[in-house]
């Protein structure tokens, strides 16, 4: 094996040591990207750690300081010899900052090699291989995910994004997030956020699928955006036919039992609402039982291939198990959903909204009206989600007979409920 880069630079983690041992002042800047898990050895680790902590309570990390915290490193070797050498070795603080680069940089080719290392695992064991596929996509993506960006922000910083729109406000500029294109609903959520994780929740039949795919053709057709829907539970036919009723203003009945084509109004409607939608970038999968690592794949294969605005799930209760799955049970698995969603939506920097059924115990109550605790199998959605919509149709009355759909939206972190 022919090696350019050695995947263990051990005079520059000893060169950090010492640069911070000689200048602590250094800690603060150093510390805030280089993690004690960067070093080769547990005794340099364990070393970077107590370096750290020393700094951090003011005292100087030199040799007697250090061996005063811990006087064994985890190889057994005295704490104030090894410090006292290293100290020696280094003279110069200079090149503290770049060393720990180095050291990084050593620690992130340590990981592409035991990625690699797990890769020729999963092709030699038995398995299904679109499954190996998706979890070889994971491995890698992972390593892609720990990025450049650093763990702390200045203040400063954060409110440079809040200043510019607060601006965009004040220049007439209110669309900050993305729209569903109901006033009443996009004046209390004030637009989906890049990031946000959003839930749509009710009892079948309630109108959520129509609310979720409305606002993927509301996006891409209307704003010229794009959308990607994963449809788990009704085919693209299906979905089709819905949004070309919701487009034309012609009812689904009539467009399914082919009545709209004895009518001059509807068949105009019906071609109008064809030319717009074959413009329009809503990219379907309707693939059943997908597994969340799928989802993910796919997700990010589309939004490399062609940027996204917004990724809509129908719905989360058919996210298929992962097989060999290490979660006791379903719970806790939605739960795993719900927190891979969120980061999901974070690393691609656009909204996802995933749809949601609610418990059957709300239509036995008297108050049929849903609440967050119905969510089905879970309270982590209820964590994890950044805006939680309710959409319910009461039978009781004339209304939900007549199909109006209620929308509550219970959870809202960056507006009031209501």
């Amino acid at each position: 094996m022919h090696a350019d880069r050695p995947l263990v630079a051990m005079e520059a983690e000893h060169g950090v040591l010492g640069a911070l041992m000689h200048e602590p002042d250094l800690c603060e800047e150093i510390g805030a990207f280089l993690d004690s898990a960067d070093f080769s050895c547990d005794d340099n680790g364990m070393l970077y750690a107590m370096i750290l902590a020393c700094h951090s309570k003011k005292a100087r990390p030199d040799s007697i300081t250090l061996s005063e915290i811990r006087p064994e490193l985890p190889s057994g070797q005295y704490t104030i010899v090894y410090a006292s050498e290293i100290m020696q070795n280094v003279p110069s603080t200079a090149n503290g900052k770049q060393y720990a680069r180095i050291v990084i940089e050593r620690a992130r080719a340590r990981k592409l090699y035991e990625a690699g290392q797990r890769l020729m695992e999963l092709a030699g064991q038995r398995g299904s291989i679109p499954a190996q596929i998706a979890q070889a996509q994971a491995l890698v993506l992972e390593l892609n995910a720990h990025d450049e960006t650093p763990d702390v922000v200045l203040l400063k910083d954060a409110l440079a994004p809040v200043v510019d729109e607060m601006d965009a406000r004040f220049n007439g500029k209110t669309d900050i997030g993305l729209k569903f294109g109901l006033p009443d609903l996009d004046s209390i959520i004030r637009g989906l956020r890049p990031g946000n994780l959003a839930i749509i929740a009710g009892r079948p039949g309630t109108g959520k699928t129509v609310l979720g795919v409305g606002l993927a053709d509301q996006i891409a057709i209307r704003n010229k955006g794009s959308a990607l829907i994963f449809s788990l539970e009704m085919g693209q036919a299906e979905l089709a036919k819905r949004s070309l009723a919701a487009m034309s203003g012609v009812s689904q009945d009539r467009i399914e039992s082919g009545e709209a084509l004895k009518s001059g109004d509807d068949i105009a409607s019906i071609t109008a609402a064809v030319n717009i939608m074959s413009g329009a970038d809503v990219r379907i999968c309707d693939k059943p039982a997908l597994t969340f690592a799928r989802i993910c794949s796919i997700a990010r294969f589309e939004h490399r291939a062609r940027p996204l605005d917004v990724i809509v799930i129908d719905y989360l209760g058919l996210i298929a198990p992962e097989q060999n799955s290490r979660f006791q049970n379903r719970n806790q698995e939605l739960g795993a959903i719900s927190r891979g969603l969120k980061a999901l939506a974070k690393e691609l920097g656009i909204p996802v909204v995933a749809l949601a059924q609610l418990n059957r115990g709300i239509e036995s109550r008297a108050d049929s009206k849903p609440k967050m605790s119905d969510l089905r199998d879970s309270g982590e959605i209820e964590q994890d989600a950044d805006m939680i919509i309710m959409a319910h149709r009461d039978m009781a009355n004339e209304q939900g007979q007549n199909g109006i759909t209620e929308i509550d939206v219970v959870k809202c972190r960056h507006a009031k409920p209501g």
